[in-house]
């Protein structure tokens, strides 16, 4: 933006984009707040209930516990399964803010206003895909969770992969846009079908060892990828405030 002094010559003055910096913000606190019940629901399994386990009992490891997508047969485990889904709804809301902090950033010229208009309808209809998604990932896993089986979305398992590709290709559209929101959207693959599939069986054994069944502490790698997907949003904004700041 650019303005005169009284001597006549051209100022340039840059505001801050509150928008995109309250957004972010805002997305950086769901993303927070929705891995923290990640995380106790993660503690549920692999401490309170694994600890309760006795020789003989079935291990906490088997896909009988799994609370993550819930599906018959199924053994709820305390509330991990309400708490994950609420912080899966959570995170479903952070996606849509993430993308509006993104989509009201201030460095599209006149001259290809319309074509950023475009890119911008195709990454809500990304944000939107991938927070439909986690949306109905939440809903099943709590109402599962609330009934004590599982919902009859269990059916529509398979579609958690149309999130991860719809997360790549966030992460691709904005690597240069805001590359922090690009590392954000890598980091929420982990609550995708893929994501989960990857801690399952690989990130997790790394930390846990060999396991029969699901790896233990799975669930937990998940709830620290949203939690660095808010680490980045809170990048994300104080890197829009920095850079305003210095070309003052």
């Amino acid at each position: 933006m650019s303005t005169f002094d009284a001597s006549g010559q051209r100022r340039r003055t840059d505001h801050l984009p509150w928008a995109s910096i309250i957004s972010l913000l805002a997305a950086a606190g769901l993303f927070m707040g929705s891995a923290l019940l990640q995380l106790i629901a993660s503690l549920q399994r692999w401490v309170v209930f694994s600890g309760s386990r006795q020789l003989g009992d079935i291990s906490a490891e088997d896909h009988l516990f799994d609370y993550y997508f819930p599906f018959d047969p199924w053994v709820p485990v305390g509330t991990a399964a309400q708490l994950f889904g609420i912080g899966a709804l959570i995170q479903a809301l952070g996606v849509l803010v993430m993308a509006v902090g993104v989509a009201t950033l201030p460095n599209v010229s006149e001259r290809h206003r319309g074509i950023a208009a475009i890119m911008v309808s195709v990454e809500i209809a990304l944000a939107v895909l991938v927070a439909a998604w986690f949306g109905l990932h939440g809903a099943h896993a709590l109402a599962s969770g609330t009934s004590g089986t599982p919902s009859s979305l269990q059916h529509l398992f398979l579609l958690g992969f149309v999130s991860t590709d719809a997360l790549i290709a966030l992460a691709v559209l904005w690597r240069n846009k805001l590359w922090a929101a690009s590392v954000a959207c890598v980091f929420l693959i982990g609550l995708s079908l893929a994501g989960y599939l990857l801690a399952t069986y690989v990130i997790a054994p790394l930390f846990a060892g060999s396991s029969h069944d699901t790896a233990p502490w799975t669930e937990t790698v998940v709830a620290a990828s949203t939690a660095a997907a808010g680490i980045a949003m809170l990048f994300a904004s104080g890197r829009l405030v920095a850079g305003r700041l210095h070309n003052r």
